[in-house]
């Protein structure tokens, strides 16, 4: 049932209501026995409420579709509908950060808010408490105040973020031992514990932009046994992540964006299958230990790559590659592809790899990032499926050059399948896509189908660049180019 479709029968049920009281109401005719010499009498009835007349806890599953907000309207509908929203297994207050007409008091409501909502609701189950907001010190007892409720009502979801705020809530002690729990998200809260840490059923755990020690991740790491996802997202303050869990398979690590303190970080994670990597540019000096068992990896760099790449990138650039030969599928970000180009020019070739999957991401359209993809695709000799996407179509380069290295050094014996997205700019006559499409098409020698997405509104010049790709020999005798 549509949360519009819900909201729409619970206003017709509230104007039936108030159309048939008084004199005005449906009609029931009730026969008297003529034993009991009576005479027939019509006699008012009030109208049947169907749905109030249904099970309260199927109401709640009804108001659930609805989200907090809209089933708190249903209080208007009569007494039994008072506070039967605040019993949702699931409560969700997001402030609003875009509303023009804020007022100053508006954040002191919302949290006002909240505080009423708990206060009407028994302490039955709570399935998860979802609290976004900007948070001010003098909030920390009300914020205490609503963990407490929920792991009384043995919660097992809790979003906790607090953003645009220069302040920062330090968690509840008693949330560092709980059993009930399966998945925690933090954004903005310091975690302190005085002892040890007991998350014996956390299965996924969330913790952004935040100062989180050595000696806390590793309480983290050793308390929660059954973690399946760890996510560590614009952090600082540790300096190695040593993990030994069979049971943890998804790791993400985000350096912030703007780190200007330069650290080391050291990964050791034998049992992590996938693996998400955005590290710092130039503060952070990469270590991978150990990601054996990783076969789904994303590397990207956080910040802005100069002209020239620095030691550092190139170094981080090496450790990275030089570790992921066990790998099958495969994402990466700008700045590793034009630190690749600049180490692949050097004269540095990259160890073989078994990747099946390639994903590539491009900022620039520039000639200079196709050496280190092609350097990447010679590495890679069982690949199958190749993605490349452009975050802009027209990205503003210079003229055009012929890349240093313009073509590959051996066939692509098993790529299948191709994708480019938004690589055909027209202020480039169709570059780099004319270019990678000339190279694939002749060393793809078992290509089944490449599609091209261009986003040229030029009719003519579309025209052209398509003419000029059909131009190009095919080496596969299978191949489909599809130019939509």
């Amino acid at each position: 049932m549509s949360e519009n479709t819900l909201a729409k029968e619970m206003q017709e049920c509230r104007e039936y209501k108030h159309e048939h009281e008084g004199d005005h109401g449906a009609e029931n005719v009730e026969m008297y026995s003529e034993e009991n010499g009576r005479e027939n009498k019509r006699s008012k009835d009030l109208p049947i409420d169907r749905l109030s007349e249904l099970p309260d806890s199927l109401l709640i599953h009804i108001l659930s579709f609805l989200g907090v907000k809209h089933a708190a309207m249903t209080s208007l509908l009569g007494k039994k509908w008072q506070f039967l929203w605040a019993e949702l297994p699931k409560l969700e207050f997001e402030f609003d950060f875009w509303d023009k007409n804020e007022k100053p008091d508006k954040i002191l409501n919302f949290v006002d808010g909240i505080n009423k909502t708990l206060a009407t609701r028994s302490e039955n189950y709570l399935e998860k408490l979802k609290v976004v907001f900007k948070y001010r010190e003098s909030f920390a007892p009300d914020v205490d105040n609503w963990l407490e409720f929920a792991l009384k009502s043995k919660v097992k979801h809790v979003h906790l973020s607090i953003i645009f705020s220069e302040e920062f809530y330090t968690l509840l002690e008693m949330m560092y031992s709980n059993s009930s729990l399966t998945s925690l998200s933090l954004r903005g809260c310091i975690l302190d514990p005085t002892g040890t840490i007991q998350w014996s059923s956390l299965t996924k755990l969330q913790i952004s932009e935040v100062d989180l020690p050595q000696t806390v991740v590793e309480k983290i790491i050793s308390g929660c046994p059954v973690l399946n996802c760890l996510e560590l997202s614009e952090c600082w303050g540790f300096t190695c992540l040593d993990i030994n869990s069979r049971n943890l398979c998804k790791l993400w690590v985000q350096d912030p964006e703007f780190e200007e303190t330069k650290h080391f970080l050291q990964i050791s994670a034998p049992y992590v299958t996938s693996l998400i990597l955005w590290v710092t540019l130039e503060e952070t000096q990469l270590k991978l230990i150990n990601i054996s068992s990783a076969v789904d990896i994303l590397f990207c760099f956080t910040g802005f790559l100069s002209d020239l790449p620095s030691d550092n990138v190139l170094s981080n650039t090496k450790e990275f590659f030089q570790n992921i030969h066990h790998v099958t599928k495969l994402q990466v970000g700008p700045g590793p592809v034009k630190a690749l180009a600049a180490l692949v020019l050097d004269g540095w070739q990259l160890p073989q790899n078994t990747l099946r999957c390639l994903t590539i991401d491009m900022v620039s359209h520039s000639a200079e990032t196709i050496p280190g993809i092609l350097g990447l695709l010679e590495a890679s000799p069982h690949l199958e499926k190749l993605f490349i996407d452009s975050i802009d179509p027209y990205a503003l380069d210079e003229d055009w050059v012929p890349p240093a290295k313009g073509d590959l050094d051996c066939d692509l014996l098993h790529l299948k399948t191709i994708k480019m997205s938004n690589l055909a700019n027209p202020n480039l006559g169709g570059e780099p896509m004319l270019t990678l499409a000339r190279i694939f098409l002749k060393r793809a020698t078992a290509l089944e189908q490449m599609r091209i997405w261009v986003n040229i509104d030029d009719t003519s010049e579309f025209i052209k660049i398509g003419q000029t790709l059909l131009t190009y020999p095919v080496s596969s005798p299978n191949a489909v180019i599809l130019l939509p």
